[in-house]
């Protein structure tokens, strides 16, 4: 029984430390598919700690593949010990699969979001364009996020949202709308800070 525990909680722990290692790329994009908007910008210190979940997990999968793989011992009347589902190599390797998608979503992210950049055709005389410095972005969901929050406002006519560079462009009518109305919109509606904004006419 102190085994079977013993394999649940190494196992839990691998598919915890997984999961937690990409929070700050699942809620923002869970965030984008429910079409809800807040503050998911509160996981992105998870992206300083995010080599040691990794690295954790990793050594967790480690010693459970060592334990399932090692010489099975006997009982007192020399049989080998059965196995439950906790203790089988399927159930490992299931749990393994799992802990892997899980720990890669950062990478995949961006495939699984559509329509991330929207174009709207509005008066080009009026057109300007703001680069926002954002702090906090750390993978594709992000951007998504901020895509979809400033897609939504009228005047904006194109967002392109890059993490890498920490920077939204967004192209704009300023008649309808300011660029200290779009740095509002991205910490109101995601909670990414935005440091700087450089416009066209500055």
């Amino acid at each position: 029984m102190s085994k079977i525990r013993s394999n649940k909680a190494l196992m839990g722990s691998g598919v915890f430390l997984a999961l937690t290692s990409s929070l700050c790329c699942i809620v923002p994009f869970l965030a984008i598919v429910g079409g809800t908007m807040g503050a998911v910008s509160a996981f992105s210190w998870i992206t300083a700690i995010r080599p040691y979940l990794l690295c954790a997990t990793a050594l967790i999968l480690v010693f459970a593949f060592y334990r399932a793989y090692k010489p099975e011992q006997k009982d007192e009347c020399g049989c080998k010990e059965k196995r439950g589902m906790w203790q089988s190599k399927t159930f490992l390797w299931i749990i393994t699969a799992i802990s892997i998608l899980l720990s890669t979503f950062p990478y995949y992210a961006s495939f699984l979001q559509k329509g991330s950049t929207k174009e709207v055709v509005i008066n080009s005389q009026n057109i300007s364009m703001a680069v926002l410095q954002v702090q906090g972005m750390s993978c594709a969901a992000c951007e998504g996020h901020i895509n979809k929050a400033l897609q939504g406002k009228k005047g904006v006519q194109e967002v392109r949202t890059s993490y890498d560079k920490g920077e939204s462009i967004v192209k704009f009518d300023r008649l309808l709308i300011s660029p200290a109305q779009l740095s509002v919109a991205i910490e109101n509606e995601t909670g990414y800070k935005v440091k700087n904004i450089k416009t066209d006419d500055n």
